[in-house]
């Protein structure tokens, strides 16, 4: 699985857009991806057509174990999408509060790469 992470400190540059046009680009050429909402606002959720106010899990689950990720964890948290080859961890709005809920913890760095690493042989982009 390759991995590209589009990222800015600066809000309203186009990262989700640009995410999204990525994601949907890739997966007509026949790949398989996974698209991440790290973002609290949520805005790549909702293009999916998923509210993220209003869901039982999301992304924000995968940092709730002390750095670790329990196994199968990421596939219960992907959700459909309107393209067949693109899966969504969904983001909510309680991603705001991760900083605040998880001071000094080790590991959470990793968590994206662990979660990851549990999905690279069904898909071909994240």
């Amino acid at each position: 699985m390759r991995v590209w992470a589009v990222a800015n400190q600066k809000g309203g540059v186009g990262k989700t857009t640009t995410s999204i046009a990525l994601a949907g680009l890739l997966a007509d050429s026949g790949k398989r991806v996974v698209a991440l909402d790290l973002d609290p606002h949520g805005s790549m959720t909702s293009y999916f057509g998923h509210d993220p106010d209003n869901l039982d899990r999301s992304v924000f689950d995968l940092f709730q174990h002390q750095g670790s990720v329990p196994e199968g964890l990421p596939w219960q948290l992907l959700l459909s999408t309107s393209h067949e080859r693109v899966s969504l961890l969904p983001s909510s709005t309680v991603l705001a509060t991760l900083e605040r809920q998880s001071p000094g913890q080790n590991g959470l760095g990793l968590v994206i790469a662990k979660s990851l690493s549990q999905l690279w042989q069904d898909f071909d982009y994240a």
